[in-house]
């Protein structure tokens, strides 16, 4: 039921994409059919599940998961990390002694190294190093701060190991970009040595949604306002939107090592992503943002097919490898 499901859904939202770019054009003058049938298809599926349990909701995006070319260049290894599940990415082509700590977005409600499997493959390939791809804890069962906690447990883990600090980089999309950015203000706080920086790709880093583009960009992008506070409500489980480890939008981000920042301009996270950079600068911290225009949330993830998501991980990769060679000791 679930595949016919998608199926239908897929053939609904491209005849009905067809229709109106043959009435109006596109959507956005750079968008392809292809693009815009699929972020039409993101948006269907999100309105249809965002009214459903948990468990149900993380059953259908699993099963939107299909096999990559990416997936089979790598090596695929479960691991315990610290009590956390975890899954190893190692290029079979051999990899670095760097490590990228992946956390996965589904909003901290869905998502898993299997929903992300293709894009965390692509960046160990395009870094050349060891990704390790987190199976954190997930609300509403396990509302914050479990994630964040899950988070610190396993980079403790990765350096009881022998990984040296400079040797990692946290990456994370959408909630898990927040998620590396809160967890790196835990880590600080308890005076562990902090990775080599960050790379996040359309952080949520506001839990209430208060930038502007949140409303703005409602027309292009594959979510709204809507559901996002409605999954917002789920992972706080009753905790403050303004906790810094929720919404390290309010966290005192000084001492935490250099970040780069991934968005697209119409996508509902731009702000979010535009103003935790400007924040991020301000705490003396060295930051990049890299906008990428008309592109909506997580193009990265689009896949092989997209000629945008091809060109944006490679960027993200270009700069992960960046922070990695630069990457000294941070104590915090």
């Amino acid at each position: 039921m679930g595949r016919l499901t998608i199926l239908s859904t897929l053939l609904g939202t491209s005849l009905a994409t067809a229709a109106r770019r043959m009435k109006r054009g596109p959507l956005r003058p750079g968008w392809s059919f292809k693009y815009e049938a699929t972020v039409a298809f993101m948006k269907a599926t999100n309105e249809r599940i965002v009214h459903l349990d948990a468990a149900t909701q993380r059953a259908e995006m699993e099963r939107l998961s299909i096999p990559s070319p990416a997936l089979k260049r790598v090596r695929r290894e479960q691991v315990d990390a610290g009590g956390v599940p975890a899954e190893w990415f190692i290029p079979r082509e051999g990899a670095s002694e760097h490590v990228v700590l992946y956390l996965h977005g589904g909003s901290y409600v869905f998502g898993s190294t299997r929903t992300h499997g293709d894009l965390i493959a692509r960046i160990a390939l395009g870094t050349g190093a060891k990704a390790l791809g987190l199976n954190y804890r997930l609300a509403p069962e396990h509302p914050f701060p479990a994630p964040v906690e899950d988070t610190v447990a396993a980079y403790r883990w990765l350096l009881s190991t022998g990984v040296k600090p400079e040797r990692v980089v946290f990456c994370g999309d959408s909630a898990g970009g927040g998620l590396a950015i809160a967890a790196q203000v835990a880590l600080r706080d308890q005076g562990v040595p902090l990775p080599a920086g960050a790379g996040v790709i359309a952080p949520w880093v506001d839990l209430e949604c208060s930038g502007e583009s949140v409303e703005t960009n409602g027309p292009y992008d594959w979510g709204d306002k809507r559901m996002l506070l409605h999954w917002a409500k789920w992972y706080l489980g009753g905790a403050s939107p303004r906790e810094p480890l929720a919404s390290p939008w309010y966290a005192d981000l000084r001492g935490l090592p250099p970040l780069f920042v991934h968005a697209g301009s119409a996508e509902l996270q731009y702000d979010d992503a535009r103003r935790i950079t400007e924040k991020a600068r301000a705490a003396g911290i060295q930051a990049h943002l890299e906008v990428w225009p008309e592109m909506v949330h997580n193009f990265q993830t689009f896949g092989d097919g997209f000629p945008e998501a091809v060109r944006g991980t490679a960027k993200l990769c270009e700069h992960l490898r960046g922070l990695l060679r630069e990457g000294g000791p941070h104590s915090g």
